[in-house]
């Protein structure tokens, strides 16, 4: 996806969010490096996870540590008080399928720094019954389904860390499916994503066939520099299933198909380049 001016509030907002979390003392200091690094790197072209992944590396860089592990932490604990209600909305389903996916979506909104309200403490848990029964304003969860069927080999690409744990009940239903699964994560802290240390210690290599990296520091993946390994498994999947919008903006990029895309539209840049309303889930298949 193509950078959008709208995108450079959001990656500063980002930024700021990332300084305070660690010492909001060095404010200006880190934002004027960052800023000069995002004036750099933005030019009609370019894509919008490239240029984002350029200013949150030099402001990791500055900062010396992962500035959301405090978060990610207090997004598993959310996600975690919900999961029993999240699994009996999907056992009780009369399609546990697409009720497994609408949670692995309403998951997606424990995201930081995008959406004001969405950083308050318990926004999902004081909407979540809400965000499940508003449903999936692109639905091609049968469509999906069909593709299943038949699909040998599936990549799984999570988001994040809250989220996650959502994710796992839709790794169940797709484990009724014949394909083997890969799930694809971050080699190194970046935002919230599940990083190949989360996936271990959450035991997500239980769950799946195989765990790969992304293989480098980036908001999405660093599609401009894949590994032979990441490359490969792409080229070779029957079906690519894609978790957010920083995924979104990569994949856009390159022509692997069938994708299906499972989020939470957030911003209006990635609502008009998929054509999805803003503020809703969507489970949209492409190929």
């Amino acid at each position: 996806m193509k950078m959008r001016a709208q995108c450079v509030p959001c990656i500063t907002r980002r930024i700021l969010m990332e300084i305070d979390q660690v010492d909001a003392s060095r404010e200006m200091e880190v934002m004027t490096e960052c800023v000069k690094v995002l004036a750099e790197n933005i030019r009609p072209g370019v894509t919008s996870s490239g240029c984002a992944t350029k200013v949150h590396r030099k402001a990791y860089d500055m900062l010396g540590t992962d500035p959301y592990a405090k978060l990610k932490d207090k997004s598993n604990l959310q996600a975690s008080q919900l999961m029993p209600r999240a699994r009996d909305y999907v056992e009780s389903a009369d399609d546990p399928f697409r009720a497994a996916v609408i949670c692995s979506i309403v998951g997606n909104v424990l995201d930081y720094g995008i959406d004001k309200k969405l950083d308050e403490p318990g926004y999902l848990m004081k909407h979540f019954d809400a965000l499940l029964a508003e449903g999936l304003s692109v639905d091609h969860t049968a469509r999906l389904k069909d593709i299943l069927v038949n699909a040998r080999s599936i990549v799984f690409m999570p988001d994040n860390m809250g989220e996650i744990l959502f994710d796992q009940l839709l790794i169940e239903q797709l484990r009724r499916f014949p394909g083997k699964i890969t799930m694809v994560v971050k080699s190194e802290p970046i935002l919230t994503d599940v990083t190949l240390r989360d996936a271990l210690a959450m035991g997500l290599d239980r769950q799946v066939d195989d765990i790969i990296t992304t293989g480098g520091f980036a908001v999405g993946f660093p599609f401009w520099d894949m590994t032979e390994e990441l490359k490969q498994v792409l080229e070779s999947a029957d079906l690519i299933i894609s978790k957010g919008m920083g995924n979104f903006e990569c994949l856009t990029e390159l022509n692997y198909r069938p994708l299906a895309y499972l989020m939470r539209i957030k911003c209006l840049p990635v609502s008009e380049a998929s054509g999805a309303p803003l503020s809703t889930s969507i489970a949209m298949v492409v190929g």
